[in-house]
């Protein structure tokens, strides 16, 4: 049987996982929206934080191999996210420049 301690510290981990991991593509966005540096570090910062927790989260005992690589994997591609959808809002944001230039001629 698990020690009640480490399923709360797991527990925990999860949790910051989740809040790291939003921090991250948040703070990604405002750096890009506004370019200042600050927001740069604070996206390592939660980068390092979400890497942590997944390290937390993939080494305990809790978890079966199975739900172990389903963490690694949803972080591995978690971390490459916030890039793939800002190049997305920049091609929304682009067409609809486009449809508004129509209408006007």
């Amino acid at each position: 049987m698990n020690n009640p301690f480490e399923v709360l510290f797991v527990l925990g981990a999860g949790f910051f996982y989740i809040l790291f991991a939003g921090a991250y593509a948040f703070s990604y966005t405002v750096f890009k929206m506004s370019g200042r540096n600050i927001y740069k570090q604070l996206i390592f910062a939660f980068l390092a934080g979400m890497l942590y927790t997944s390290y937390i989260l993939t080494t305990n005992g809790i978890f079966d191999p199975f739900w172990k690589w389903l963490i690694a994997i949803a972080t591995l591609v978690y971390i490459f996210i916030p890039f793939g959808m800002w190049k997305v809002v920049l091609k929304i944001e682009e067409h609809e420049r486009e449809l508004k230039r129509k209408g006007e001629s």
